[in-house]
């Protein structure tokens, strides 16, 4: 699995939250009904981009609740849409390429098979679970689609 670490800045995004439950399928449908209504809440607020967009899609957990926020970079405040900040700091940036029905694959072999086989910690006190950032690479179902998925660490393990 291709991937690289990187170092992200902090930044505000504002966005609408649903909530989500343990099962990855029954998650997968929530979500994809969810930035159906992100999606038509942009065009009645009359958000548009150009060129350079960005959305995110960030899974929570708080309080043992798993949520998920739809989200724009914040440049204002917008009437009904809750902000976030995405904290800095060292990520795993993946690539997911090709259809959006194999991002879940690709979310579940990241997590049960990447990172326990990795060298790499993950923060247990986390907020952010991880998070995938859309951009104009993002083409839908098109088999030459991307989008990152950011997955925060802790630390890499060392070596004894």
């Amino acid at each position: 699995m291709n991937y690289e670490i990187v170092t992200r800045k902090s930044c505000k995004v504002i966005g609408l939250q649903v909530e989500l439950t343990t099962s990855q399928n029954e998650n997968h449908r929530i979500i994809a009904s969810h930035w159906k209504r992100f999606n038509r809440e942009l065009r009645i607020k009359g958000i548009r981009f150009d060129g350079s967009w960005l959305k995110y899609g960030i899974t929570k957990k708080i309080n043992d609740q798993y949520m998920y926020l739809s989200a724009i970079p914040k440049t204002t405040d917008v009437a009904g849409f809750a902000e976030e900040e995405l904290r800095g700091g060292e990520y795993i940036c993946f690539a997911h390429r090709g259809n959006m029905g194999l991002l879940k694959l690709m979310i579940h072999e990241i997590y049960k098979e990447f990172i326990p086989e990795s060298d790499f910690e993950l923060d247990a006190s986390r907020a952010t679970i991880h998070f995938e950032q859309y951009d104009h690479r993002f083409l839908w179902n098109k088999p030459n689609s991307i989008i990152d998925i950011y997955v925060p660490i802790k630390s890499a393990k060392l070596p004894i």
